[in-house]
This record gives C-alpha cells, sequence and structure tokens, in this order.
C-alpha cells in the first residue's frame, strides 16, 4: 500500500513507536533506510526495515470495533481518515481514562481523541511491535550525542565567562549568542532538507501560514549573492560569539547588534507581506537579537558605550568577523556536498535494492543442479522452503568468514524462509589434514542431532579459533555418521561443476550476481521467497 510522500514522516512514525515501546534505535540509520527501502513510501518499508532490525512486528487489517480495540497493545502505527484522505500516525493508548493520543509524521503533534472518536477514524490498517532481545538497534543516537557535546560547549564558554568576570549582561549576551548559532544551525539543515528536533517542532505542521522551506527557499533568503539566510546567521552570531570570548569590552559587539536590528524588521515584512507565510526558525533570529538589544539598552546607555570603542577591539571584532566568514567559506561547500552525497546514497541504495533488478542478472546466471545423492550435508532453516541458498565455504578461507555471518543474519531473520545448505570444498583425499578433520567434525555434530553444538562450532572456526584447540573442544567422540563420504561428495560435486574458489553462493542452482556484493543478498530473502514460491505454485497447476 503506497503513501502520500510526506518529508522524514514515516521516519518519525516509526520513531515515535520504537519510543513507545522501549526499543533505542539510531535515528539516522533508522531514517536511511526507510528512505532507501525499494518500497518507500508504504507500509512495506516500515515493516521491512523493523525486520532489518531484527524487531518482532506486525502488519494486519482488524475489524474497527471496540472488542478489538481492547486487544490491540498499547501502541501502535495505525491508518487513519483525515480531511485529506488516509494517513498513518503513532497511537498511544491511555488505560486510565480509555482514551487515544496520535501523533501525524507530519506535524509530530500529539491529538488526543476518545475511543468513539479514534474508532470513526481508524481503517482497521495496523503495525505492531514487540520488544525482544534480538534487537539490533542499539547504536546510540548520533544526535543524543550532538546535543551533549553542545550543552558541553555551552557551559564551558559561560564558565569563561563567569571565570573572567563578566557582567550578567555580557553572560547573558553570550548565552543569547548560542542559542543564535543553534538555531542557524538548524535553519541551514531545513535548508538542506534534513531534519533536526528544533527543524521539527517548529516547522512541521498543518497550519498554512506557517512555512519554513517557503521563507528559506524564497529569493529573499538570498540577502547577498550566493550568501543565504542561513551563511549569514551563523557567520554573525559564530562571530558575536568568538569576539566574546576574545573581548572584555562588548561594546563593538553591542554596536552591531543595534546596527543589526533594522534587518529584524525587513525579515518580518518580508514573510508577512511578500511569502505571505512565517518561518518559526527565522522569527526565533529576530527575537535573538531583539533581546541582544534589549540587552544593550538595560546594560546602560547606547550611546555611553559605543564612545567606549578603541582601536584594539574594533581589530579583535574585524579579525572576529572574517575568520569566521573564512571557515565557513571553507566549510559550506562540504556541508552542502555531504547533504548531496546522502541524497545520491539514498537513491543508490533504493536502485541496488530493487528485486527485479537483481533477479534479472540472476536469471542469467547458468543453472547448476545442486542434488548431491546420499550426502548428509548441514541443512539449516526451513528444509521444505522453495528458496534454497548453497554456500560453497571452507573453514579456513578468510573471505568466507563474511558469507557465515551473512548466513547467520539470514538465520536469524529469515529462518523459514529460506533452506541454507553449507556445503564444503575441501579436499578429502587426506583424512588426517586440518580442513578434513574440522568439516568431518562439522558434520558429525549436525548429523548425531547436535545441531546448535554445529552452529556454536561454525561460529567459532570462522572466528579465526586456533584449529587444534577447536578439535580438542568438538572432536571428542568417534565418528559414526561416515562423515569423510559426505566430505568426498562435496569435492566431487565442486570439481564436477567447475567450482574452484571459495566462497560461492548459489541461488535455487543459480550463481549469486558479481554486480552485487554478496552482503546484498539479505535484502532480496523475502522477494526471492515469494519470487520461487510462485514459481513452484505455477510449475504444479502447469502439470496438473
Amino acid at each position: 500500500m503506497l503513501l502520500p510522500p510526506m518529508k522524514n514522516a514515516l521516519s518519525l512514525i516509526v520513531q515515535k513507536l520504537l519510543s513507545y515501546n522501549g526499543i533505542v534505535y539510531d535515528k539516522k540509520e533508522l531514517a536511511f533506510q526507510i528512505q532507501s527501502h525499494p518500497s518507500y513510501p508504504s507500509l512495506h518499508a516500515i515493516t521491512g526495515v523493523l525486520d532489518h532490525f531484527n524487531i518482532e512486528n506486525i502488519a494486519a487489517e482488524v475489524p474497527t470495533d471496540k472488542q478489538t480495540l481492547e486487544q490491540l497493545p498499547d501502541s501502535f502505527i495505525a491508518q487513519i481518515n483525515t480531511d485529506t484522505g488516509n494517513d498513518l500516525v503513532t497511537v498511544k493508548r491511555d488505560p486510565k481514562n480509555n482514551s487515544y493520543s496520535t501523533v501525524s509524521g507530519d506535524d509530530n503533534k500529539e491529538k488526543k481523541l476518545t475511543e468513539g472518536e479514534f474508532l470513526t477514524q481508524f481503517t482497521g490498517i495496523i503495525v505492531a511491535v514487540e520488544k525482544t532481545d534480538a534487537i539490533t538497534t542499539t547504536k546510540e543516537n548520533s544526535n543524543s550525542k550532538n546535543i551533549i557535546l553542545l550543552g558541553l560547549i555551552a557551559i564551558a564558554i559561560i564558565f569563561l565567562f563567569i571565570n573572567k568576570e563578566s557582567s550578567i549582561f555580557n553572560v547573558g549576551y553570550s548565552i543569547l549568542s548560542i542559542l543564535g548559532v543553534i538555531t542557524s544551525y538548524s535553519i541551514l539543515k531545513q535548508e538542506l532538507g534534513e531534519s533536526t528536533a528544533i527543524g521539527n517542532a517548529f516547522c512541521s505542521g498543518t497550519d498554512e501560514k506557517k512555512d519554513c522551506d517557503a521563507v528559506l527557499n524564497s529569493k529573499g533568503a538570498e540577502i547577498i549573492k550566493n550568501h543565504k539566510l542561513s551563511d549569514l546567521s551563523i557567520i554573525y552570531f559564530s562571530s558575536i560569539l568568538l569576539a566574546s570570548l576574545l573581548l572584555n569590552n562588548l561594546s563593538p559587539l553591542y554596536f552591531i547588534s543595534l546596527a543589526a536590528l533594522p534587518i529584524t524588521i525587513y525579515s518580518i515584512y518580508y514573510q508577512y507581506k511578500i511569502v505571505k507565510s512565517w518561518c518559526l526558525l527565522c522569527l526565533t533570529i529576530v527575537g535573538v537579537l531583539w533581546l541582544q538589544g534589549a540587552l544593550v539598552f538595560a546594560n546602560g546607555n547606547p550611546i555611553d558605550l559605543i564612545a567606549s570603542i578603541n582601536l584594539a577591539t574594533i581589530a579583535i571584532t574585524v579579525i572576529s568577523f572574517l575568520g569566521t566568514y573564512l571557515v565557513w567559506n571553507f566549510v559550506k561547500p562540504m556541508a552542502k556536498e555531504l547533504g548531496q552525497l546522502q541524497k545520491e546514497k539514498i537513491g543508490f541504495v533504493k536502485f541496488k535494492r530493487n528485486f527485479n533488478l537483481f533477479n534479472s542478472l540472476l536469471v542469467k546466471s547458468p543453472s547448476l543442479d545442486t542434488r548431491i545423492n546420499n550426502a548428509n550435508e548441514i541443512v539449516f532453516g526451513n528444509k521444505n522452503a522453495s528458496l534454497e541458498i548453497i554456500t560453497v565455504t571452507n573453514p579456513f578461507c578468510g573471505h568466507c568468514k563474511g558469507v557465515h555471518e551473512i548466513v547467520d543474519e539470514i538465520l536469524k531473520k529469515y529462518n523459514d524462509s529460506a533452506k541454507i545448505i553449507i556445503r564444503f570444498n575441501v579436499p578429502a583425499d587426506d583424512a588426517e589434514s586440518a580442513g578434513a578433520k574440522v568439516t568431518t567434525t562439522l558434520l558429525e555434530l549436525y548429523n548425531t542431532g547436535k545441531i546448535e553444538d554445529c552452529k556454536t562450532g561454525l561460529d567459532e572456526i570462522y572466528s579465526g579459533a586456533d584449529y587444534k584447540k577447536w578439535l580438542e573442544k568438538w572432536n571428542k567422540d568417534s565418528h559414526t555418521t561416515n562423515p569423510i563420504e559426505t566430505l568426498k561428495a562435496e569435492k566431487e560435486w565442486c570439481v564436477e561443476n567447475g567450482i574452484n574458489f571459495t566462497p560461492e553462493i548459489l541461488i535455487n542452482g543459480k550463481s549469486f550476481p558479481k554486480e552485487y556484493e554478496r552482503g546484498d543478498l539479505v535484502f532480496f530473502v523475502e522477494d526471492l521467497e515469494e519470487h520461487y514460491q510462485t514459481t513452484t505454485g505455477l510449475q504444479v497447476e502447469n502439470q496438473n
């Protein structure tokens, strides 16, 4: 089911759902995976990404009645009818008063509804999650790190002012400059099409009069050629902050603050009369400038303050502004390039994960008969699955470690979707060789029913364990299943089919496309399963 495209809307909805369920996640990675999903924007993009992070989830269409609603979890994603059509929201139930709070991805604001009001809007389509121990989204949120870092910097700067016995007016003035820098950074992010906590809070919403993008992308936002509002505000507040740290007498900065006030009048007029929309981030900058101007007047007679300006303070101020300007002119192109690279990366990954493209390359590979008669091979996953993945491997092959990790990931995420055969390409002429001993031990463990021991043994040997110590641990019993014959049959099959190197991945007898990285296989397992189920079904129908 496709949804109307909204800027980061799906990401915000999923973030809320995970937060409500106490699931730690990496906000940036989550947003990237959703936006680069081939089905974006759709419910499948949400469930696909949740699967990617090993988060138990279910998407379903349920009856829209009170009894069903009471059986749903306390928080879930739901589709509701709105004035503009169907929309996805994150829902949280308050059991105390039996009410529901919904958060929409386009404004990130909470709306309270009674049970009856919610049922009249609810279409019955939901996505729910469950917290499990297998979740892999515990990477620390980079935004939280940035906030902590900015907070520490701000505290350090304030401490510097207090330490040099600055007046309360100077400290307040510098705190406002820090606020100006943070707001300017949010404006820059907004211009680049990236989200920030401040930008989402100030610029999201359904109010037609509130439109940050309309203001920031208008002609008037480019105040000087090639220098937009974000550039000038970052340069201005950063320069003011730097000069504040270097100067004991802030009189030159006070003068600049007074000189900047007329620009705020132009900004308000332009938003009100020309664009006819409000940018709350821009108005925050206006507010900071006004408050700094008010501090100038509160600190004494502005004329007296200006009169105390001397050549040294002017020189330091000019150097601060010029230095900041030069640094920003160096940094800004890199920031824009990074933003563009991120967009291109999303587009590239979305293109790369297109199943039709992948499958068109896969079907061009020659088909191999993968059957080996009377061989007791290691088989994981669902033995009856229509999707068969064979990894031709060798425990002493350095590149095979990556393929083993891919197998582990597929088994964790799609254990019921694929039949995975571990086929060894190891010389079997000498049963006492290290390769033969390790692989026959693994085959013996598997064929005597010690499946978990076999998996653990595979993990250890592919992780680089010393094979002698490994054999002491696992090769305790005499072989009862004649694994050397299976190893010989596997080696013979490899020779007959011209597979001379490891690792090799075969998907239903076809070689994994060389145009893709082996790790990409994980993203196609669901589509491959569906494809081969359909193909098998059609073959059965034709036979009948």
